[in-house]
């Protein structure tokens, strides 16, 4: 029996029974419930059901105990100890019509108490084994419908039923205690050492069993084949044999097993023949649909999948990003180190992308060296920017060319769905706009298309002016998407994310005007501005009495290499009086890793501040784990192109399952991002992530409406 046991007390002197409490529970009992009324016996089995009961058989008022016992048999099965000052023959012979297990005579010493109580506890258990085994005897024999019978330790037959009298020819009387089981078989079939095994059971002490399909004798010498189980009855010195007459199925057997060897070679050549024509039609499809070099989708199956996607996107609301790769300087290679050179390194890049993508994202060869990935399901432009970074990161490893290592890098151009262009064409030719615009720009990049691409050079400058304007006057705006306690429910943080809002025209979101801002430079200011207003708008939440929360900023990478960065935090803590604890800066893990020296520096002094840091995007990168463990980082962020796929994709949810085990290994808290589904944070809540954020909870929100948002469900203090 598994916990304490549980002994519910009887009594109707308190002075007794507080008493007898007190020396059971110094015996280890549990003394859930102490009754001083039968009236009150029912509800408290109920309530505790206790493993025992001690009864007092004189309860002063209503029915004595005995009374109360019978009605308790009628609905329980809890032995009962009956406790008495005095037992005359009635009462005593009452109380034996309620079958008690023990009955001690007051005064008694706590010796007798206790081996009382273990003696009942004991019998109760061997007399509730003997019962199931009878029912399962009953069972067994009236229902099984195979010839069965039970054999002693000796091999004496003890039982047989109707079934086996059919078997064997033998009257019940002509064969119970006085044959022996092993009279029936022919010996030789079954090894002794097993049946020895399975009479006497095994030493470890658990029920064996032995199948064989052995000849039976019965009547007149007849034989028959039969399938025979010889099993251990646990707890007792039996065993019980069934058998099930297979006669007619091994004469069958011979039978089909002559079909089964025509029919064998007469499948044989059909399914040479079949996998012969599906390989060959496989291979023609694979052909049509394929680039031979690299084995990539080819122009034909890009835009058949492509046309798939935006209907599905369109459906779903969700963004879709095109990108154009063209390998930098491919022609120089082409040129000086021969074709086949060219073309095993276009091989060695096509690897290399397909390793990157997700099941249901889609890598192209468009034509010489140019590539074109299409990522599906993306919420939100930070998405498509750390797909894109994680696409440029594969290129930071060398290619091996002649077996020499050689370094080789890309621009890219980015087109998205339905911002840029509605159509495959569209999105085909902004995507290489923005790409040229990349090669431009001095390589080894991605850019976004925009507008400003087509435009002239002074329409371009008018670009850059708007968006000047636009931070004097503070046309920009921060919305904030809630962080969930995975454990409550219950927000407990913000990510700022900008938005623009240009005078007399509709919000616009970062994939329209980031890459301006990073190509102008303007990130930077803008970067401060929204540092500074999302500071100052908790601590004016916090003065207007709201519950305190921690607010994540993102921070890009020519805001995080500036010199004065440090200090540029500081001033925008103490200009706003928030305390360091409540702000976080977001950093990707490229960004970190890009150079470990000046990171290290940079976070020791945004620690010695008090601003709690965070990696962004975290598991899409290279981080090394010797300087993850030695860098003051307070948060690991798991990218969403991770989390979105846990749900669909085993490998990826064994990833992040690697990832939350690491983080708290070295003790860090865990971020889910990007968290679309309910089955996505059930997931992510059973593995221990301690917060999250995403759609699912909700979409970035303007002030006004996220501080509604904090109201509906309060932060735990």
């Amino acid at each position: 029996m598994s916990g304490k046991v549980k002994i519910l007390i009887v009594e109707d002197e308190a002075i007794v029974a507080e008493d007898l409490k007190q020396t059971l529970i110094g015996m280890g009992y549990d003394i859930p419930a102490v009754v001083g009324s039968g009236e009150l016996v029912l509800d408290a089995v109920l309530e505790n059901q206790p493993n025992l009961i001690l009864m007092d058989i004189s309860l002063g008022r209503g029915d004595d105990g005995i009374k109360v016992a019978e009605r308790l048999r009628a609905r329980f099965d809890i032995p009962v100890i009956y406790l008495s000052v005095h037992t005359d023959d009635v009462t005593f012979q009452r109380s034996l019509l309620t079958g008690p297990f023990a009955f001690l005579l007051k005064p008694f010493d706590s010796l007798r108490l206790r081996q009382t109580i273990e003696v009942a506890l004991a019998k109760h258990t061997i007399e509730k084994r003997l019962k199931e085994s009878g029912e399962h005897y009953h069972t067994i024999f009236d229902v099984s419908g195979s010839a069965m019978m039970i054999v002693d330790e000796d091999g004496t037959i003890a039982m047989v039923n109707e079934e086996f009298e059919h078997l064997s020819g033998y009257a019940k009387g002509e064969v119970e205690r006085r044959k022996e089981w092993s009279d029936f078989f022919v010996m030789e079939q079954f090894a002794a050492k097993e049946i020895q095994q399975c009479l006497k059971g095994t030493t470890a002490g658990e029920a064996a069993s032995l199948d064989k399909i052995s000849l039976f004798i019965g009547s007149n010498q007849s034989t028959r084949y039969v399938c025979t189980k010889i099993k251990k009855i646990p707890g007792t010195e039996r065993c019980i044999v069934s058998m099930i007459d297979i006669t007619e199925i091994k004469r069958a057997e011979e039978e089909i097993r002559t079909l089964n060897a025509e029919l064998i070679k007469v499948n044989t050549l059909l399914k040479q023949e079949v996998v012969e024509r599906r390989n060959s039609e496989k291979k023609l499809k694979h052909q049509a649909n394929h680039d031979p070099l690299t084995g990539l989708p080819n122009r034909e199956l890009l835009f058949d999948r492509l046309k798939q996607a935006l209907a599905f996107e369109d459906r779903h609301n969700n963004l879709l990003a095109l990108m154009i790769l063209d390998l930098d300087n491919f022609k120089t290679i082409n040129d000086t180190l021969g074709h086949v050179v060219g073309d095993v390194l276009l091989k060695d890049v096509a690897k290399r992308l397909q390793q990157c993508v997700r099941q249901y994202d889609t890598v192209a060869r468009f034509g010489g060296d140019e590539f074109v990935i299409v990522v599906n399901e993306m919420p939100d432009i930070h998405d498509i920017v750390k797909f894109a970074e994680k696409v440029l990161e594969l290129f930071h490893r060398p290619f091996y060319i002649l077996d020499q290592p050689t370094a080789v890098t890309t621009s890219i151009g980015i087109s998205i769905y339905p911002l840029q262009s509605t159509t495959v064409d569209g999105l085909l030719k902004t995507a290489d706009t923005a790409m040229y615009q990349a090669k431009r720009e001095g390589k080894n990049s991605f850019q976004f298309f925009t507008e400003s691409m087509n435009l002239k050079s002074d329409e371009r400058a008018v670009m850059k002016n708007r968006l000047r304007s636009a931070l004097e006057r503070e046309e920009f705006l921060p919305h904030y998407q809630p962080r969930i306690d995975s454990t409550t429910g219950r927000i407990t943080g913000m990510e700022a994310l900008m938005r623009w809002q240009p005078r007399g025209a509709p919000l616009a979101f970062p994939a329209e005007f980031f890459p301006m801002l990073e190509e102008s430079g303007l990130i930077i200011p803008a970067g401060e501005w929204l540092l500074d207003k999302v500071c100052r708008q908790n601590k004016e939440w916090q003065e207007r009495g709201k519950e305190p929360l921690r607010v994540a900023v993102n921070t890009s990478a020519r805001q995080f290499h500036q010199d004065d960065f440090t200090e540029k935090v500081s001033q925008a803590l103490a200009s706003t009086r928030l305390a360091p604890h409540y702000l976080e800066i977001e950093l990707p893990e490229k960004v970190i890793m890009d150079n470990i020296t000046e990171s290290s520096r940079k976070l020791g002094e945004l620690r010695e501040i008090g601003v709690k840091i965070s990696i962004d995007n975290f598991g899409t990168g290279y981080s090394s784990l010797s300087y993850l463990n030695r860098l003051p980082i307070d948060e690991l962020q798991i990218d969403k192109s991770l989390v979105n796929s846990i749900t669909c994709d085993q490998g990826e949810a064994t990833v992040v399952t690697a990832i939350i085990s690491l983080g708290h290994s070295l003790g860090k808290k865990l971020v889910a991002e990007g968290v679309e589904s309910k089955d996505q944070f059930l997931f992510l809540a059973q593995h221990q992530c301690e917060e999250m954020q995403g759609h699912y909870f909700s979409r970035p929100l303007p002030p006004d409406d996220f501080e509604k948002l904090v109201r509906m469900f309060p932060v735990p203090p």
